[in-house]
């Protein structure tokens, strides 16, 4: 299990994301327990109405993640995925907590991100979208685009999940009294399409029927006309969206559907997960276009905002500037930056120098001739003595203990345990940036 922050103090940045996750999961009136009591409510029972709670954890969620201007944006959302993926608990026994707390802001900040990619590069084409587009404000919390397209579209993606609460979808996934299943189990053939099918059901049921605009407190009349109309459209697109997104030929299903893969593979959750593959969701992605479940167009567009690393992954890389004929080190450094200059140079914070950690490190882009997760550069290192790499790796798992750098040339590390101490959270700041 990663472990928890050490310090006493957290970071104002890391109470808020806190929050939006305890507004999901843990809080007594939590989305998770809003949703089990729509579930559980009887058919001549007012079903709840979680959409008043879903437009405040959105507006926090857009809060924490956009900026005044597109680089603030970037760094924003970079920041809360990186922070996510370097706090996410391993242990499969929390997979819950992963699922309904960590995966559903992940998969909100990839979809904003992607969205704004699409209407950017007009590849998604709806006009009133476009137009949302084309007068946004950024910074600008009343901005149209804002209020009818990024709130309805985070909403949406918190919604994903709703349908596992759902007692038949919960009796497929557990089993019943008589023969109790793993919930982490791989399903296939029949089972897995009785799951989505009863899945996806139970989520536009509740779409359906556990969203409503909520009561207008005022007394003005026109501004209860303009808060309904507002909170109508909200709903409108949350609900086309709910119903796209098993649809592979729409782009507007495939920015809900694309993040929600990405986060399955590069958060933990299942019994296969495996940190050092977590590059390997390009992969996955494609081979999901291949069977025609996603857009490949869209696929490579996702790729190329956060290329092959994810945010948070660990860089292990050899120093550029050294004689390469008497290499006697590497340097670590963490993925901090989104739209690398080609999916396989990720955009880094150094995090060592001359094999001590340190904070306050320079940015890095760092190419494949010197990443360590690719061959060539761990070609270089085959002239060092044993004893150096021994040395190199004592060094630098002796005090943080960074995870599991089980070969002498590691081709990644895992930075949880020196991200659990608040004085080293820093890794978004301004800083020089080199290229290695």
């Amino acid at each position: 299990m990663k472990s928890k922050n050490s310090d006493s103090y957290k970071t104002v940045f890391m109470r808020h994301l806190e929050r939006i996750m305890a507004a999901l999961y843990t809080d007594d009136n939590s989305l998770v327990a809003q949703t089990e009591q729509f579930y559980q409510s009887t058919s001549d029972a007012v079903p709840i109405n979680l959409f008043p709670d879903l437009l405040f954890t959105a507006e926090r969620i857009l809060n924490l993640t956009e900026g005044s201007i597109q680089q603030e944006t970037l760094t924003r959302s970079a920041k809360v995925l990186g922070s996510l993926q370097l706090t996410v608990p391993d242990s499969t026994r929390r997979w819950r907590e992963v699922q309904f707390s960590f995966k559903p802001i992940y998969r909100a900040v990839l979809a904003l991100r992607l969205l704004d990619h699409t209407l950017e590069h007009k590849q998604l084409t709806d006009p009133k979208l476009q137009a949302h587009f084309a007068a946004r404000q950024p910074g600008n919390a009343d901005c149209q685009y804002r209020l009818y397209v990024q709130t309805p579209l985070v909403i949406a993606i918190l919604l994903l999940d709703s349908g596992l609460h759902d007692p038949k979808t919960l009796a497929i996934l557990y089993g019943n009294k008589i023969q109790q299943l793993d919930p982490l189990r791989a399903m296939s053939g029949q089972e897995r399409v009785d799951f989505n099918t009863t899945n996806q059901n139970a989520r536009s049921l509740l779409t359906q029927k556990g969203l409503r605009p909520s009561a207008y407190r005022g007394n003005c009349k026109l501004e209860q006309q303009q808060h309904q109309k507002m909170q109508q459209t909200q709903l409108q697109l949350v609900q086309a969206i709910i119903q796209l997104v098993e649809n592979a030929q729409s782009i507007l299903g495939n920015i809900a559907k694309i993040p929600q893969i990405y986060s399955s593979v590069v958060l933990p959750g299942r019994n296969r997960f495996r940190y050092e593959s977590l590059p390997k969701v390009v992969l996955i992605l494609k081979q999901a276009a291949k069977r025609l479940q996603v857009d490949a167009k869209l696929v490579d567009q996702l790729l190329r905002i956060t290329g092959i690393f994810p945010q948070g992954y660990g860089i292990a890389f050899l120093p550029k500037q050294l004689d390469l004929s008497t290499q006697e080190k590497y340097e670590l450094a963490i993925v901090n930056q989104l739209y690398p200059p080609s999916p396989e140079q990720p955009l880094c914070r150094v995090v060592t120098r001359n094999l001590q950690y340190r904070r306050g490190g320079q940015n890095c882009q760092i190419s494949v001739d010197y990443n360590l997760y690719f061959k060539p550069a761990r070609d270089k290192l085959t002239i060092m003595p044993e004893q150096r790499l021994r040395e190199i790796l004592s060094k630098l798992s002796a005090d943080w203990h960074p995870g599991e750098l089980r070969r002498l040339v590691p081709r990644y590390w895992q930075p949880s345990e020196f991200f659990s101490h608040s004085d080293q959270q820093n890794l978004w700041n301004q800083a020089p940036k080199v290229i290695n």
